[in-house]
Order: C-alpha cells, then structure tokens, then sequence
C-alpha cells in the first residue's frame, strides 16, 4: 500500500511518498512509512518541484540543515557536497541545486528567498519530528568545532602581548647579567660565635696541668649560653625532636588520657581516612630510609589537626624527622584549658614499604 506524507509550510510544501512495512501491524489512523519510493518539493513562485530518490532526499536534508547552520552562526565551515547544494546569491536570496541523478536529466536550479529556505527548513524539522515516516532516518548534526571561528582581532595585536613579553625577558636577562654574583660562605662552627665568657672559660694550652682553669666572668654573673646544662636523658623525646613545634610528653599524655573522646563510628572512620590521605600525600621522603615501621599514638581533632602524638616503638624516636608528623601538628596545647572539644586517637604506622596505616587506637589495626 501506497503511503503519503505532506508537511505543508505557507511558501513550500515536502511530499513524501514510501511502502509500509509488511512485518510490523498496520495502524489504521497512521501507518508507518518505512520505504521511500519518490520524494518532492514545492515552492511558491514555481510550478516544477525538485524531486527524487532516498539519495536526493539525503542530501536535501543534509545540505539544507547545513546551510541553515552556517547561515544563522556567521561561521562558514565545509558542507558536504552531494547532488544538492546551496549557494548563498545576496543576504536574501540562495540558489538550490539539484545535479542530474541520471545521464537522461537536466540540472535543477531554484533562486530562494530567505522566507522559502527557512520553510524547508521547517518542513525537514517537522519531518524528523516524525516517528511514524522512516524511522531508520538520521540527521547526523552537530555542533560547529571552534576552528572554524575566524579571530575578528588583527593578528598584529593577538602577536602584541607575546612579542612584549619576549622583550621584557630579554631585558630583565640583560639586567641580571650586570648584578654581581652573591659571595657564598660556609656556616661558621657553633663555637665560633660564643660569648666572650665562654671563650675564656676553657683553659689555654699556656695553663699548667695541675692549676684550675681562670674563669673571666663573675661568680654572681648570670650562666652563659656555654655553661647551660645539657637536656638530661629523661627530656620528653618529642620536645627534644622539635623544641617549641609540638606539646611536650606530659601535654600530649594528659591529652590522651584525659580529654574525652569521639565515639560515633562514622565520624572516626571520616577522621581515618582524612588522616591517612593528610600523611600519605605530605610524606614524600620515598623510599623510606628505615627499615622497621614506625608506630605512633596520634590525638586527632574533630576537624582533623593533628593536636599531638606519642611514640610507641623506638624506631619512631629515631626517625621522626623522615615523617610528616612534626610538620603537620597542630599549636602547643594547654592540658588545662577549659571545654577542651572530643579528640579521636589513632594509631599510625610508617611502614619500611612507603605505605601509611591509620586504625583507631582502641580498634584492631588496620590499614
């Protein structure tokens, strides 16, 4: 059975004309046209359509949907050409061309206004809106590539800010030739710089072996940097592995042991895993110089500071400064300061592998 389709615009009108298909359940109100057998296009103003196979209707659809593109962005880009084509006359006027299919036939061509092309436009539109008229049917449009836009900005002022960006390297480059090279010192000893009382106070290789050493400062002179104790072994090895960075020893025991902790599941588990991305991305002495891990007692805030940390091993003492725990730990803290927040303890483990474990301290560990 034969099956027409008209989409009708005010200045042009597509027929189509196609066979159902016999494997799918005719619809009586409008049946499927799947074959196309002859496709037509009437304009106002002329009395011959243009006319032809599945081919020419092809390419009618693509080259006007093209064209259109083109003409409505200001962006010429390639058309395919086929055996219909469009070439724009003036502002309002396009010039379609249908090539013979055939050696028999005669090449078309139809001068359209801007009105009539947009109505082919409209009658494609609706055609492909269509579900029931050559479903298979695809348009194939897409976006236009930005190669395609031309720069409206002369060339000589887009090449502007390279050129005076070269100019002023190479005058800086020729600036820095003229500055003298800085003088490089090596650090002097620690005993180079003393106090003059320290100077004095060691004895000088004219003393006699049995006579005590002349000491230039008073008795009631207050002690020089030189004769201050040394820390005792019984200094906190956290104070001694950073003065002044990290709370001391009993800071961070009362800390633990005294600050109530966070208790919902979620909440710890968020602060493990933020915890071990924090270490993991600041640790970057790979591979490790150690060769036994590294375990620590960490007190973490609900934000996620580091407020201290303990050690449990004696591998952690000794090479703390390979680990970013010095680095990351948050403001010395007060054991006695009032309304301390809930902390999370952790326990972190530095392994020889380069590999950060972080489990909570009162869990089994895990990584």
């Amino acid at each position: 059975m034969t099956i027409l389709r008209q989409y009708s615009l005010p200045n042009c009108k597509l027929i189509l004309q196609g066979l159902g298909d016999p494997a799918v359940p005719l619809d009586p109100i409008r049946p499927l046209l799947s074959v196309l057998v002859n496709a037509e296009c009437h304009f106002s103003g002329y009395e011959q359509p243009i006319q032809g196979g599945r081919e020419f209707f092809e390419n009618l659809a693509a080259c006007v949907s093209q064209y259109a593109q083109e003409f409505l962005s200001s962006i010429q880009h390639p058309i395919a050409q086929g055996i219909v084509q469009l070439q724009k006359l003036d502002a309002n006027h396009h010039r379609l061309t249908v090539l013979p299919q055939t050696d028999g036939q005669q090449a078309q061509a139809i001068d359209l206004g801007t009105v009539q092309l947009f109505d082919l436009v409209e009658a494609i539109d609706q055609f492909v809106a269509d579900p029931q008229t050559l479903p298979d049917f695809k348009l194939g449009l897409a976006p236009l590539s930005k190669r395609y836009v031309a720069s409206s900005e002369p060339i000589a002022q887009r090449a502007a800010p390279v050129a005076i960006g070269l100019s002023s390297l190479a005058a800086a480059a020729a600036l820095l030739f003229f500055i003298p090279i800085p003088e490089v010192r090596r650090p002097e000893p620690a005993g180079a710089n003393g106090s003059p009382d320290a100077v004095s106070a060691s004895p000088t290789p004219a003393t006699a072996a049995g006579s005590p050493p002349e000491i230039a400062a008073s008795p009631t002179d207050p002690p020089t940097a030189s004769e201050t104790p040394s820390p005792s072994p019984t200094t906190s090895p956290i104070a001694a592995a950073s003065p002044g960075a990290t709370p001391s020893e009993a800071e961070v025991t009362a800390l633990l042991n005294n600050t109530p902790e966070i208790t919902d599941p979620e909440t710890i588990r968020q602060l493990k895993l933020s915890l071990r991305d924090q270490l993991d991305r600041e640790w970057t002495q790979q591979p490790p110089a150690f060769d036994e891990p590294l375990e620590y007692r960490v007190a973490v805030s609900r934000e996620g500071d580091i407020l201290g940390f303990k050690f449990v091993n004696d591998a952690s003492i000794a090479h703390v400064r390979e680990t970013p725990l010095l680095d990351k730990s948050y403001q010395p803290i007060d054991p006695n300061a009032p309304n301390r927040e809930p902390i999370a303890q952790m326990r972190v483990v530095f392994t020889p592998n380069g590999v950060v474990q972080v489990s909570p301290w009162h869990g089994k560990p895990n990584s």
